[in-house]
């Protein structure tokens, strides 16, 4: 093919088709005209979607209707013996009904397996949990006003070749020996749902995932009566930064749990090349609760098909400030010895000082320094650690066993902290794992490449 031949293939802006030129600095495309940039893997992405559903409506959507929120936009749809007096999305009252201006047509559904009653024995559980969850935050206002929804989701299907970068150790007591490590993966990944639907959280959404799409069925609108549903409003190309993230996680998490031979791994990067893309809109069974505490309104929402529920729960101030308030009390009491050391070396000293009276003013200066930098010196060894992190690489020595089981101690009471903040500000549960989503039936290929970089021992200086 010819130069000019090459050119005239050359890929145009998604958003307004203008010519597009590569930052050699940002690696990344640019367009000369709107200014948009495209990662070239966020372009190989878009000229595989395929638009759906985004006709105007006419005569077969005659049996349903739009119910528009006024103080909050969000938009439902349901059949015309269904009606609603509240938004599932803010609790407002100021609902308009209206005719459907866009077809709704999905691909497939999943119907709804759990009742009401049973989706709300699963969120009293799941409030129940809640460590610092105010006492009697839910009340019967409350309650009622969870709603039975069809979310609109993308079903990606693809054949994905993932090139990650990262760093592994092999390590004892003596020594430690660290690596680059490249792989080259190619998995097939099946059915990943990403919500198409504003209005829903993206992090709650995937936190009550997976569903299981055997159980799909082609879209009736039967299915709707009795429940509401949401027409899409991100299309698939809207969705396509969250796709290449998502499948870059999964990268990363493929790449970790291949590679058994290290002490420690980390994933510094990964770029995914999707193929043979597929998608499917669909329309999953969500139980939505959202409840106003303190003037704030939190979602709680439950897999109306597994009965998986999580969702944001308010936290008790007093609770949260009275468990951190005991985790500082226990790090004063384990570092007690350090205290009382200094404590024991005052008294020693004035001891002295009054046996020696000519030494008394220096005695009282070199006290002076020591308290001023003893809790310093401990802040900034525990500062050092956490910066550090995991994949710290420092000069071995022969205290090497010493600082490594401070490191750790010091890890574990950071993590313990972590912890607690994250149970107080109550974020949703963990997302799905890659091995939620992966084809079978795809032929995988996983190939590692390392390179030594650096050894280093108690007995021996560096060596690379």
């Amino acid at each position: 093919m010819s130069i000019n031949e090459n050119l005239g293939h050359s890929n145009k802006c998604p958003a307004c088709g203008g010519n597009l030129i590569f930052d050699a600095q940002e690696q990344v495309l640019t367009c000369s005209f709107c200014g948009g940039t495209f990662s070239p893997e966020k372009l190989e992405l878009l000229s595989q979607i395929v638009s759906l559903d985004q006709e105007a409506a006419d005569e077969n959507e005659d049996d349903k209707h739009e119910i528009v929120c006024n103080s909050c936009g969000a938009n439902i749809i349901a059949d015309n013996n269904t009606s609603a007096t509240f938004c599932a999305f803010c609790g407002s009252p100021s609902l308009v009904t209206q005719r459907l201006t866009k077809q709704f047509r999905p691909d497939y559904v999943i119907p709804f397996k759990i009742t009401r009653e049973q989706a709300l024995e699963k969120i009293k559980e799941f409030a129940k949990n809640g460590k610092y969850a105010p006492h009697h935050f839910f009340n019967d206002n409350n309650i009622k006003k969870i709603t039975g929804i069809y979310v609109p989701f993308w079903l990606m299907d693809a054949e994905c070749k993932m090139h990650t970068h990262g760093v592994g150790y092999r390590e004892d007591l003596k020594s430690s020996d660290k690596y680059t490590v490249v792989s080259d993966i190619d998995i097939g990944v099946k059915n990943v749902p990403f919500d198409g639907a504003v209005n829903m959280k993206d992090d709650l959404m995937e936190s009550i995932e997976p569903y299981d799409c055997s159980e799909l069925k082609p879209f009736n609108a039967s299915y709707l009566q009795g429940f509401y549903a949401q027409r899409y409003d991100l299309s698939v190309d809207k969705l396509s930064d969250r796709i290449i993230y998502r499948l870059q996680r999964y990268g990363k998490e493929a790449a970790t749990t291949s590679l058994k031979s290290y002490e420690r791994f980390h994933c510094d990067s990964c770029t995914v090349k999707p193929e043979g893309l597929e998608q499917k809109y669909a329309l999953f069974p969500v139980w939505l609760l959202t409840y106003e505490y303190g003037g704030i309104n939190y979602q709680i929402a439950v897999n109306a098909q597994t009965g998986k529920t999580d969702g944001h729960l308010p936290v008790d101030k007093v609770k949260k400030n009275a468990r951190l308030a005991w985790y500082h009390f226990t790090n004063l009491m384990i570092f007690s010895p350090l205290w009382g050391g200094l404590i024991a070396l005052i008294v020693w000293a004035q001891w002295w000082a009054r046996n020696n009276p000519d030494m008394a003013a220096a005695v009282n200066i070199i006290l002076a320094i020591s308290c001023a930098f003893a809790l310093p010196a401990v802040v900034v060894a525990i500062t050092t650690v956490k910066a550090q992190g995991d994949d710290d690489f420092g000069r071995y020595n022969l205290l090497n066993p010493v600082i490594r089981a401070f490191k750790s101690f010091v890890r574990k009471r950071i993590n313990l902290k972590s912890e607690i903040l994250a149970q107080t500000d109550m974020m949703v549960g963990a997302k799905p794992a890659f091995d939620e989503y992966y084809d079978p039936e795809f032929k995988t290929q996983i190939s590692h490449e390392e390179i030594f970089m650096c050894h280093e021992s108690i007995f021996d200086a560096q060596r690379s």
